[in-house]
């Protein structure tokens, strides 16, 4: 399912002041989080086309990158990615980095419980996933890989 995202680039804006910062420099700047930093080489080659979906197929779903605890970012295929935003905050997402999904059907959608595992492989809790946005590769990104 296919509509219009009414707020693709608010997300963006949201999503790019929305992390917490870990340090400050000698010269009272602040460090980036590895979070803003994957955010920022995201928004250097994909831009949100306003479209979300519900469902994506697996097959489509090539890796993924945790941006804090209530955003992941998954590449696509080809030139295509989607950015899911969690309904909720999942807790220790953004640390541990990994997460766990089950399902019966070959698509990942909306409302799919993820589990966030330690380095270890225990779990630490589970949430659920929001609507998929897609988003697209940027013209002068298109001969450069992930």
């Amino acid at each position: 399912m296919k509509q219009k995202s009414l707020f693709s680039a608010a997300m963006v804006a949201v999503l790019a002041i929305s992390f917490g910062t870990t340090s400050a420099d000698d010269d009272g700047e602040k460090e980036k989080t590895r979070g803003e930093k994957r955010l920022e080489r995201i928004l250097e080659k994909y831009e949100p086309t306003g479209e979300t979906r519900q469902c994506v197929p697996l097959r489509y779903l090539r890796d993924s990158k945790i941006i804090d605890d209530q955003t992941i970012f998954f590449h696509g295929a080809g030139k295509k990615a989607y950015m899911n935003r969690l309904p909720h905050r999942c807790i220790s997402l953004a640390r541990e980095e990994r997460f766990m999904y089950s399902t019966s059907i070959s698509q990942l959608c909306r409302a799919e419980i993820i589990t966030v595992l330690d380095s270890f492989g225990r779990q630490w809790g589970s949430c659920g996933l929001g609507d998929f946005e897609v988003w697209q590769k940027k013209a002068s990104s298109d001969k450069d890989d992930d």
